[in-house]
C-alpha cells in the first residue's frame, strides 16, 4: 500500500508541518492542493478534486487538516478509500478563525465526522475535535510527530542567562504573558532572544518591539527576525533555558525541540499540548499565570546547579521522545 498526502499549497506552513513530518514516515508522496484551501474557493475545490480523482487504487489518501475544507465536498467517500485527516490542532482553534466562518465550520464538522479515522497531534487537539465534531473519541488516534536529532545546546557561557522564546506561531497575548512574568526579574541577568519570521510582517515586528517598551524590556530583548537555518541554529546553541507562553492545542513541536537539545524548559500552557516534561527537566505553569511562569524563571536564572540539572534532565527526557522509527510503527498500526 502506498500513500499519499493532501496538504495546502507548495510551500508548507506552520500548521501543516504535523501532517508533512508524519507523511514522510510512510515515505508519502505529498500533493499540495492549489488555490486556497483554507477558504476553499474553486481552484482549491477543483485542485482537491482532481488529486482525488487521480489516486491509484492501492492508495491511501491523508488529508491534512489546512486542506480539509477543500475536500468537504467529498466527505460522502472518505470511507470508501479509508481516507484518514491529519490535525495540528483543531480547525476551529487555528489562529485567524472567526465564529463568522460559519460554512467553513460545517463542512469541517461534516467532514471530520464523515473520516474513519483521524490522527491527532496531541490530547488537547483529540479532546476538542471530539467535542467540537461529535466524533467518538474511540476513531481518534493521537500520533505525536517525530523529533529530529539535534545538537545539544551547550549555554551562554558568560554572566548573563540567556533565554530563547519562539516567535512562529506565537500571538501577541502569549508574548504579553512571557513579557510580564520576565519584567519583574530585573535583579537578575538575563537577556531573551526571540527567535522567528516577524521580519515578513513589519506590523507584528513593530507590535513586539512596543510591548517589549511596555514592560521595560527594551535592552533586554534580542529579536533575530526570520533567521536563516545557520543563525537560528546558532542561537539554539548558545541558549541556556527555554520559554515560552503560547497556548495551542496542538503538539508543542517547538518545546520538543527545546528539549531535545536539553534545555530546561518554562511554558505557561496545556499540559495535554506539549511532549511530557518531567518535573526535574522544568515547569508548566497554567495559561496566562504569568506569576507562576515567573517564580519558574526566577529560579532557573538565579540557581545555576539547578539549571544544569534540569539541563541534563531535557537532554535525557529529549532522548525519550518519538523518533522517526517509533512514529512510523504507530502510523501503520493506527492505519492498518
Amino acid at each position: 500500500m502506498s500513500f499519499v498526502l493532501f496538504a495546502a499549497g507548495e510551500r508548507p506552513c506552520r500548521a501543516d508541518l504535523y501532517a508533512r513530518r508524519l507523511a514522510a514516515t510512510l515515505g508519502a508522496a505529498v500533493v499540495p492542493i492549489a488555490g486556497s484551501a483554507a477558504v476553499a474557493d474553486g481552484e482549491a475545490w477543483g485542485s482537491a478534486r482532481a488529486g482525488w480523482e487521480a489516486l491509484d487504487a492501492d492508495a491511501r489518501p491523508l488529508i491534512a487538516g489546512t486542506a480539509l475544507f477543500a475536500f468537504a465536498p467529498m466527505a460522502a467517500v472518505f470511507a470508501e478509500r479509508r481516507a484518514a485527516i491529519l490535525i495540528h490542532e483543531p480547525p476551529a482553534s487555528a489562529p485567524g478563525c472567526t465564529d463568522a466562518d460559519a460554512a467553513r465550520a460545517a463542512s469541517e464538522k461534516e467532514a471530520l465526522a464523515s473520516a474513519p479515522l483521524i490522527l491527532a497531534s496531541s490530547e488537547a487537539a483529540a479532546d476538542a475535535i471530539a467535542a467540537g465534531a461529535a466524533v467518538p473519541r474511540e476513531r481518534i488516534t493521537v500520533v505525536e510527530p517525530p523529533t529530529p536529532e539535534l545538537a545539544r545546546a551547550g549555554g551562554a557561557g558568560g554572566g548573563e542567562t540567556v533565554i530563547f522564546a519562539p516567535d512562529a506561531g506565537v500571538t501577541d497575548h502569549a508574548h504579553a504573558v512571557l513579557f510580564r512574568a520576565l519584567a519583574g526579574l530585573f535583579d537578575l541577568e538575563w537577556r531573551v532572544c526571540i527567535a522567528g519570521p516577524t521580519a515578513t510582517d513589519p506590523r507584528q515586528a513593530a507590535t513586539l518591539a512596543a510591548l517589549a517598551a511596555r514592560f521595560g524590556l527594551r535592552t533586554r530583548v534580542c529579536c533575530a527576525f526570520h533567521p536563516g537555518d545557520a543563525d537560528e541554529e546558532a542561537l539554539w546553541l548558545r541558549s541556556d533555558l527555554f520559554a515560552t507562553a503560547a497556548v495551542s492545542l496542538g503538539y508543542g513541536m517547538v518545546t520538543a525541540a527545546a528539549m531535545k537539545r536539553g534545555l530546561p524548559v518554562a511554558i505557561a500552557g496545556d499540559a495535554k499540548s506539549v511532549p511530557a516534561i518531567p518535573a526535574a527537566a522544568g515547569a508548566i505553569a497554567p495559561p496566562d499565570d504569568h506569576v507562576q511562569l515567573a517564580k519558574a524563571l526566577r529560579r532557573l536564572i538565579f540557581d545555576r546547579d539547578l539549571r544544569a540539572s534540569m539541563a541534563e534532565a531535557a537532554w535525557q527526557a529529549g532522548k525519550l521522545l518519538p523518533t522517526e522509527k517509533d512514529v512510523r510503527e504507530r502510523l501503520l498500526a493506527a492505519l492498518s
